[in-house]
């Protein structure tokens, strides 16, 4: 064996094992309750089970050229046929949520109506279906020629001389290259016009807020701008108190027209219910004032976690364009150019090599943008004995926890527990 044939032995060989095992993780990680929440979860474990297939189709060749006896006719068919299926997916899975992410960017309130699990499984089941049917035409083109008759192993490939192949490439360059590549670059731009525009305006309005500090009194307030401050705060808040009178008396008058037309027992029955209405309640006011900031901070919490998705999103899209544009320009030239150079050959060749790597590269793009998809592979690999040791420690505390509360119950005077049930 040469050395080039050995160093792509190698090659393809650590594209299959890190694939194989990076993949796999992928698809357990987003499958966990904590990932599986995020709106592009599907579609980022439908293109992992797709990189898996390719990467299985990998190691059936990698079999092939170490002359195990794997590649029969069906399989060398099944093969080709599943890797234009896996190409065509990996591009249209990277396309939608890619497409998510510019949505939930674009319109972050109305994204969990428009973006639902149940639409993104009807598109992904569409697509399968569409590629199943389309890349049966692939089976009328390709020819094989046997290695020798006593292991029944073959070499199969598409026929240049089929006139179906010519028709058959230029729409598998379509739905696999042009289409896609094209709405992802467009996407991928406006996603990035969208994060620019909010940062310069955040900016912005950080520049406007007012820092720059007078000298002050003895309260605090600048010494020029205390008396104004203090007038135009009179000012609103008197035009505050007349505007909830009025609102106040506008509300009575409507309440007195709707009770004229009742009984003068249901009429005092509602206006004894108003009164009470309006008494103010101390106690939800100090709970909604109290719980104000933390849904502030949760909203913010929000709003951090959904940046970092689409920074991670946006790195995956891209190193996926990076890894597969190559390859898919080299053949669309060769369809284009009739007489190709004599160099195009090894290009295409290294192209290639190239594009298999896009394959098994997601799991470390996501390791590397994603905290959440870090701290779960982490917490996957963690060691499983101090896990459990940990968890069952946990539901003990808890299962304790439980029998007091239940024990104090039962020794309380049956007064008191009344008591506490009626409140």
């Amino acid at each position: 064996m040469e050395s080039p044939s050995k160093l792509q032995l190698v090659y393809n060989f650590t594209i299959a094992l890190l694939g194989l095992i990076g993949n796999t993780t992928t698809i357990i990680v987003f499958s966990q309750r904590r990932l599986r929440s995020l709106r592009s979860s599907f579609f980022l474990t439908c293109l992992a089970v797709t990189d898996l297939v390719f990467i299985l189709i990998l190691i059936v060749a990698l079999l092939d050229q170490l002359q195990v006896p794997v590649m029969t006719t069906p399989v060398c068919m099944s093969t080709i046929y599943l890797s234009h299926i896996a190409s065509f997916l990996s591009s249209n899975f990277t396309l939608a949520y890619t497409s998510h992410r510019l949505i939930a960017v674009l319109f972050p309130i109305k994204a969990t109506t428009f973006l639902k699990q149940r639409t993104n499984r009807v598109l992904a089941l569409a697509l399968l279906i569409f590629a199943c049917l389309f890349y049966s035409l692939s089976f009328p083109v390709i020819t094989t020629t046997a290695h020798s008759n006593t292991t029944n192993t073959v070499t199969c490939k598409e026929d240049e001389t089929k006139k179906l192949l010519f028709p058959f490439i230029i729409l598998d360059t379509l739905f696999t290259f042009i289409i896609p590549f094209s709405l992802i670059t467009c996407m991928n731009l406006a996603i990035v016009y969208k994060l620019q525009t909010k940062l310069t305006y955040k900016q912005k309005l950080s520049i406007a807020t007012p820092s720059a500090k007078s000298s002050t009194n003895s309260s605090g307030q600048s010494v020029t701008e205390s008396a104004p401050t203090t007038q135009i705060n009179n000012v609103s808040i008197s035009k505050n108190s007349v505007n909830q009178e009025v609102y106040r008396l506008l509300q009575q008058q409507q309440q007195n027209r709707s009770l004229l037309c009742v009984r003068p027992m249901q009429r005092y029955k509602g206006l004894q219910n108003r009164s009470v209405s309006l008494i103010p309640n101390p106690r939800r006011a100090s709970l909604y004032h109290t719980n104000k900031p933390i849904r502030i901070r949760s909203t913010q919490c929000r709003a951090t976690a959904s940046a970092k998705t689409t920074k991670m999103l946006l790195a995956a899209s891209t190193v996926f364009l990076v890894f597969n544009l190559p390859y898919h320009l080299l053949i669309f030239c060769f369809l284009i150019v009739p007489k190709q150079p004599p160099w195009m050959g090894s290009a295409v060749d290294i192209a290639r090599l190239w594009f298999f790597a896009s394959f098994c590269v997601n799991f470390f793009v996501y390791a590397i943008c994603g905290q959440r998809f870090r701290s779960e592979v982490v917490r996957l690999f963690s060691c499983s004995i101090f896990r459990r040791y940990f968890d069952k420690r946990e539901q003990k505390i808890i299962q304790e926890r439980q029998n007091s509360i239940y024990l104090s119950q039962r020794l309380m005077p049956i007064s008191l527990t009344r008591l506490s049930h009626s409140n």
